[in-house]
């Protein structure tokens, strides 16, 4: 009897392998969505919310009281702009959220951990498209340990969740009509673009970036789509030019009048966005933003990165010099064609940044996520499709030790952000747990006075949006006042200190704008037996004044 199998035994083999992998793969995509949810969506109480995370609750709350902070333009009664490179696409994506269950810390950050959760799956469904399973995998399990997309997605500040998951949401698009060349996802790309430059006109450099790179590496194949179907393709295009002209008139121009900061020499100015990527990618800007202490442990995204651009940059030249020569169904060509086009979309959105002066922090830098999870996969799997034996094995050793170092640096830090979420420490004063119980102060005693205000940056968005509906209708965020050289006791006592009232503001080693606190606390002098504290921590005070 032969022992060899026969036909239908050995077709079943590799179907039962493939299930098998499929199986295997799912699990660890799985795990690595549960790692990051348990992460960051346990004890979200800390650190407190802080002042941007929260600007846009009066947006989606509907602008219905007195205070319109926030609320740079309307629509029949409707916000449409927070600010005026700020969309309320978040604001309506919340207003029923807030409808249903209030607003408290769950339903202002669940969400936000959640949509992140989402951005990593759509991401790992790209690089799977893209690069196969097993890079998948390896990407999967960076960004699912990724401590800085977990902490600053948990405290969305900037607001950066909705556009991670739009760059992820344009990225798919385009890739599939790339692939298929049908108008429904040239029309999915184009909604995920101006959605996203409505969110915030910082997307803008993606969009550039998404532009360039597609045009440098796919302009060929783009033409020959469009040129195929040319009544089919008219009117998504035609739609994103009308939003650009839209965005350029109504957003990038007044943006253009806002403050910038000090003139940087072009040196200082490409150092100072150095230093912000390693310190944002790393984990240790974050860390010592919120907490004001050093993050014992950084990742080493930080350090291997310009290592990672150096080789992604070498495979990108290797494939406009020889690549394209090879055959189109040939692995290495493929891959190193897509470390090239990710290699472009970065350089280009680097270098927006880094002419955008006012992009002074971590949430601006962020902006480049996940491009350097991205390239770092791309680069291991196009060592993993070199044709040469001994090369292959070189390359995709050297990487695969980087990438599990990187990954080991990752679990580290995010384990090092959960301690710091449930120890209870002191935080710096913008992200102060010491919010809730001032809030909760101010709503007791709301009924029995006629304004409350906040007198120092960091606590106005808080005590509105985590205030009762009394709190709101009396509030009144005039920090800007306090801040003025010219701002005299006197004046700020005829101005905001007349009948009963109740002022917020920090302590002097909290307070965030200079001499706002003495200020506060030359009034309250003024003012003697009118005033009586009713809330005082390390970071926050809380004053009621009577008639």
């Amino acid at each position: 009897m032969s022992t060899h199998p026969g036909p239908a035994r050995a077709r079943r083999l590799p179907a039962l392998t493939r299930r098998r992998a499929t199986w295997v793969a799912g699990t660890i995509v799985a795990l690595s969505v549960v790692f990051f949810l348990l992460a960051n969506g346990a004890g979200l109480s800390d650190p407190g919310l802080q002042y941007d995370e929260l600007l846009f609750v009066n947006g989606a709350l509907g602008g219905t009281h007195a205070y319109h902070g926030f609320i740079a333009s309307e629509a029949f009664g409707v916000p449409t702009m927070l600010m005026t490179y700020i969309g309320a696409l978040k604001a309506w994506l919340y207003a029923p959220i807030f409808s249903v269950f209030g607003v408290s810390v769950d339903t202002i950050r669940v969400p936000a951990v959640l949509l992140a959760a989402l951005a990593i799956v759509l991401a790992v469904a790209l690089v799977r498209r893209l690069l196969g399973t097993w890079p998948t995998l390896a990407f999967a399990v960076l960004l699912g340990t990724d401590p800085v997309l977990g902490s600053m997605s948990r405290a969305d500040w900037g607001p950066i969740v909705l556009s991670a998951l739009l760059r992820v949401c344009a990225l798919l698009a385009y890739f599939a009509f790339l692939r298929r060349g049908q108008a429904r996802y040239l029309w999915l790309l184009v909604i995920s673009l101006s959605l996203g430059v409505f969110n915030k006109l910082d997307y803008g450099w993606f969009i550039v970036g998404l532009l360039v790179a597609a045009l440098v590496m796919h302009r060929r194949e783009l033409w020959r789509i469009v040129r195929s179907r040319p009544v089919a393709m008219l009117p998504p295009l035609a739609f994103q030019v009308v939003v650009a002209i839209v965005v350029f008139f109504e957003i990038a121009l007044p943006a253009e009048r806002l403050p910038r900061p000090g003139h940087l020499l072009i040196g200082a100015r490409i150092t100072e966005v150095e230093n912000l990527f390693r310190g944002t990618f790393d984990g240790a800007a974050v860390y010592q933003y919120m907490t004001g202490s050093l993050l014992a442990h950084a990742t080493l995204m930080g350090s291997l990165f310009p290592w990672v651009l150096l080789g992604s940059c070498g495979v990108a030249g290797w494939f406009a010099v020889w690549g394209r020569c090879r055959a189109q169904d040939d692995p290495l060509r493929a891959r190193a064609s897509t470390t090239a086009f990710f290699v472009v979309l970065f350089i280009v959105m680097a270098l927006g940044i880094t002419a955008t002066r006012q992009a002074t922090g971590p949430h601006n830098i962020f902006l480049l996520w996940p491009l350097p999870s991205l390239l770092a996969i791309c680069l291991l799997a196009t060592a993993l499709a070199l044709p040469w034996r001994s090369p292959r094995l070189a390359a995709a050793t050297v990487l695969g030790i980087a990438v599990l170092a990187l990954l080991a640096t990752q679990v580290r830090t995010s384990l090092e952000y959960v301690h710091a979420y449930r120890d209870r420490r002191e935080w710096t004063a913008p992200w102060s747990p010491e919010i809730y119980a001032a809030a909760s102060a101010v709503s007791h005693s709301a009924t029995g006075v006629t304004s409350i205000i906040t007198a120092d940056w960091g606590l106005g968005t808080q005590i509105f949006a985590l205030g009762n509906e009394a709190v709101r209708d009396r509030f009144n965020d005039v920090w800007p006042s306090f801040t003025s050289a010219t701002a005299t006791p006197a004046a700020l006592q005829r101005e905001w200190f007349q009948g009963s009232m109740i002022v917020v503001f920090h302590t002097q080693a909290a307070q965030i704008m200079p001499s706002t606190t003495q200020r506060v606390e030359a009034v309250l002098k003024n003012l003697g037996s009118r005033a009586r504290p009713i809330f005082v921590g390390r970071q926050i005070e809380v004053e009621e004044v009577g008639p």
